[in-house]
């Protein structure tokens, strides 16, 4: 293997070569941190030849994750690259659940909500069963969430009410110890749980910690501004000595999680419970001099950011115009000069077209009108769930195999088929004729979607689905048949798409497929496999001349050669209830605003208008603090 880093600058040189103990990287935007990460743990791996240590790479999303694991494998091979376990913090938990779980009474099978109506069902079934009486399962589950994200057990709880507001903790704890018994019971775990049961599993068993210290002896850490308290509880578990070797990069400029839990006072308990050394990479290989400039002139708005050197631009070609603002009547002139700018782009280049809002609201408008005026263009948000009734028909056949005597799954099974049919299939009557008939669940349904009167997909469906999952439980077979019959039926006799998202979900699935097959083998099993599906967005591939419309949340950790940035008028970006919220918020709005900015890797397009949504608006703030305004 050859490591390239010829050219690295000097401090990324020095962070690659970095030896024992703890070390935060901090690294702004288009700095080289991923070659940064990436080539530290190469060379790791090439300076350790005999030994048999993993190195763990914590990423905060799948596709950091992914990136991650794809870039290591081209400079590693064979057993080098065996020896990296590249993942997020939800990934490495469902790992450590799986093999260790049984301690807290999981089992290795268990599944995972991604649905938050599958959540909220579970609270009100409870109640429902008299477990508690609660009046809002909405409000409490939000609560839940709240103790999810900051760490807290049911014993810490009362800790964390004011005086005066006691009375109410122990209702919620009811609420949170039932609901964490109720999820054990029925062997499924959402995401906020997965952390919670990890902490409980490390904290109460020494042993598995030292087994995991063992293995993975050196712990990279990508974004580490975006965890949130739950996320740093479990790495202060798995590397609980002051001098680990703990490399951790982040940005406190681009903290921008907070309703998840991020907290710029995370970097200060890095500092504390570590006292890393410190690397500074300042320079950016991304975006024109211009934009590091109001980037900078931005962010310095922002007190008590962590002491570094500001954002320092590269010599490149210069760019004309790499900056442009505009200033529109009212919100529909500012979508039609947007439209009219990008359709100066060639079409089979307006994937490098970036359109960030701060909220769904603007984007979906801009939408409807790029439609309309024939661009092809796409909101991009991170769903959890496919779209297309078939691939869900496939997906939650496999989930029912996997987890027989779940209600939840076959109501989902059940309500999928009728979308594809048109004939309602009863998850009551299939219950019923599986008891009567002494079959599993699954057997029953297949036989009544067999009977469907008028539909081919759902016979050949149900055909295949005893032969392969109920027969032999060979689900990979089960998927190959179904995505071949789906492909031969999924058209009408005059050619048309019968299920529009179809071919989107499938190239998906492939995706995440191939995915668990290079991370845990060829013959994944069944269990493992769905938790590897549900734990990885089901994001479609956009066509080259698809413009992408994302908020500042979803478009974070990308880049664009052409990037606009629409809305920048007071109550828009930075938001309302930003405003109202006081000095804190406004803050957090200003990393949004320098994570949006930066972006671009050539032009930057900025634009406000006087009127959104028939309210008169002023221009953001942030475009005086840019120094553009």
């Amino acid at each position: 293997m050859t490591i390239t880093i010829d050219g690295l600058n000097a401090n990324q040189r020095q962070a690659v070569e970095w030896g024992e103990g703890p070390l935060l990287v901090l690294a702004g935007p288009g700095s080289g941190k991923t070659a940064v990460l990436t080539l530290r743990i190469a060379h790791l791996i090439k300076n350790s030849p005999d030994k048999s240590f993993r190195i763990l790479g914590l990423a905060f999303t799948v596709k950091a994750a992914n990136e991650m694991r794809n870039r290591i494998g081209e400079i590693t091979e064979g057993e080098e690259s065996r020896r990296i376990k590249p993942c997020t913090f939800h990934s490495f938990c469902a790992d450590l659940l799986r093999q260790h779980g049984s301690h807290l009474g999981l089992k290795p099978d268990f599944s995972v909500i991604t649905d938050e109506k599958d959540r909220l069902a579970i609270l009100s079934e409870m109640v429902a069963s008299n477990e508690f009486e609660i009046d809002n399962p909405e409000d409490y589950l939000k609560k839940i969430d709240i103790m999810f994200t900051r760490g807290i057990t049911v014993d810490e709880l009362p800790d964390h009410f004011d005086l005066g507001r006691e009375d109410i903790c122990p209702a919620l704890q009811n609420v949170f110890k039932s609901y964490l018994d109720r999820l054990i019971k029925e062997n499924q775990l959402d995401f906020g749980s997965m952390l919670h049961f990890t902490r409980e599993l490390l904290a109460s068993k020494p042993r598995i910690v030292r087994q995991v210290r063992m293995v993975y002896p050196y712990i990279c850490v990508d974004e580490f501004q975006d965890t949130n308290l739950a996320q740093y509880k479990v790495l202060r578990l798995i590397a609980p000595d002051p001098n680990s070797n703990l490399f951790v990069v982040a940005d406190d400029d681009q903290i921008i999680f907070q309703w998840n839990g991020a907290d710029p006072k995370r970097l200060e308990e890095l500092r504390h419970d570590y006292k890393p050394d410190t690397i500074e990479l300042p320079e950016n290989y991304r975006c024109p001099p211009e934009v590091v400039k109001i980037a900078n002139q931005l962010i310095a708005h922002n007190p008590d950011r962590t002491e570094k050197c500001d954002g320092i631009p590269q010599d490149r070609e210069k760019d004309k115009y790499p900056v442009r603002l505009q200033k529109f009547e009212n919100f529909e002139a500012e979508i039609e000069g947007l439209i009219s700018k990008i359709k100066t782009i060639p079409k089979n280049s307006r994937a490098t077209c970036l359109v960030i809002a701060r909220s769904n609201k603007l984007l979906t408008k801009v939408q409807t009108v790029m439609k309309e005026n024939d661009l092809n263009a796409e909101i991009v948000k991170r769903p959890q769930d496919f779209s297309s009734p078939l691939v869900q028909l496939m997906y939650f056949a496999l989930k029912v195999a996997n987890t027989p005597n779940s209600r939840s799954l076959l109501n989902k099974l059940c309500s999928t088929a009728t979308l594809v049919n048109d004939n309602i299939i009863s998850a009551e009557d299939v219950s019923i004729k599986a008891k009567v008939e002494d079959q599993i669940p699954l057997r029953e349904f297949f036989s009544l979607a067999a009977s469907s009167d008028n539909s081919e997909i759902l016979k050949s469906f149900a055909d295949k689905g005893r032969q392969m999952l109920c027969d032999s439980l060979n689900y990979r077979e089960f998927v190959d048949e179904c995505f071949g019959l789906f492909d031969r039926l999924n058209k009408t006799e005059e050619g048309q798409e019968l299920h529009h998202d179809y071919r989107d979900d499938k190239q998906t699935w492939e995706s995440i497929a191939q995915d668990a097959r290079r991370e845990y083998g060829e013959n994944v099993s069944l269990h493992i496999f769905l938790q590897k599906m549900d734990l990885s967005p089901k994001a479609k591939v956009l066509s080259k001349d698809c413009v992408r419309l994302q908020t500042v949340h979803t478009a974070k950790g990308t880049e664009f050669s052409n990037v606009f940035v629409i809305g920048l008028a007071e109550e828009i970006f930075p938001t309302y209830y930003a405003i109202k919220k006081g000095e804190r918020s406004i803050q957090e709005e200003r990393r949004n605003c320098f994570v949006a900015i930066t972006r671009t890797s050539q032009n930057l397009y900025l634009g406000y208008a006087k009127s959104y949504f028939e309210w008169n608006k002023c221009p953001s703030r942030f475009l005086k603090e840019m120094g553009v305004i």
